[in-house]
């Protein structure tokens, strides 16, 4: 078994940063990789704020088509094997630019969803958030209960970060844990590498699982570099804490 191995086995606090690898499992694409999101139309296109506003309804459109793929995923290993820990007694924070529930639906109770959630929605002139899962959706484009557009509860690729969400996660990030562990993502924010490495800098071992070098690599302490869901199990799953 390896230190990282070792670590994660024995860690009882884990600060966990979760991307699109760790839902790609469950049969949810990533933006990226071949056949992903991006593959033939960029996210300029549709993932924008400029793009809501030339053409709501197709970009509901895609979101809609995104709903129905997250409706049917299921948890993977990845997600049971987090919520298993937590289960055991652990301290587990999830730290997700996910919009999907994955790890709700798995049973974790700690989870930050930094990018949004694709069952919320909000009011474009009220700014009111609320939940809508109707899968497919009713009517395109939604509307919010009052009758306004409604746009996706997401933070698209020309807007920044909510700051509630930020100080959130800053407020997470410096506390102190025993592992950070960074799964399925490239790494490619400067804020999800500023906030891997400043739980490091608070004492945490930070430990990479993917199976391709990233943005990230160069300052971990260790990487799996195994597909995520089987070898995360078999390491949080089979001990207790």
């Amino acid at each position: 078994m390896t230190s990282a191995e070792e670590a994660l086995r024995h860690a009882q606090r884990l600060l966990v940063i979760t991307g699109a690898g760790a839902s790609a499992e469950s049969g949810i694409p990533t933006f990226r990789d071949p056949g992903g999101w991006w593959n033939t139309r960029s996210p300029e296109e549709l993932a924008t704020r400029r793009a809501f506003q030339r053409d709501p309804e197709e970009v509901w459109r895609w979101y809609d088509a995104r709903r129905q793929i997250v409706a049917r995923a299921q948890p993977n290993l990845t997600h049971r094997a987090l919520a298993h820990a937590e289960a055991a007694g652990r301290l587990v924070e999830i730290v997700t630019q996910n919009v999907d529930d994955l790890h709700e639906r798995s049973g974790s109770r700690r989870v930050v969803h930094v990018h949004g959630s694709i069952w919320r929605m909000r009011c474009i002139v009220e700014g009111t958030h609320f939940e809508n899962r109707d899968v497919p959706l009713t009517a395109l484009p939604p509307r919010c209960p009052r009758g306004h557009l409604a746009r996706p509860d997401i933070v698209w690729w020309d807007e920044e970060l909510d700051p509630s969400v930020v100080r959130r996660v800053d407020d997470i990030v410096d506390d102190r844990f025993d592992v950070a562990l960074v799964i399925g993502t490239e790494a490619t924010f400067d804020y999800i590498r500023e906030w891997a490495r400043r739980a490091r800098a608070g004492g945490a071992q930070l430990i990479e699982m993917n199976p391709k070098e990233t943005a990230l690599t160069p300052f971990v302490d260790s990487r799996l570099a195994q597909p995520t869901g089987e070898a995360l199990y078999g390491i949080l799953a089979s001990q207790s804490g």
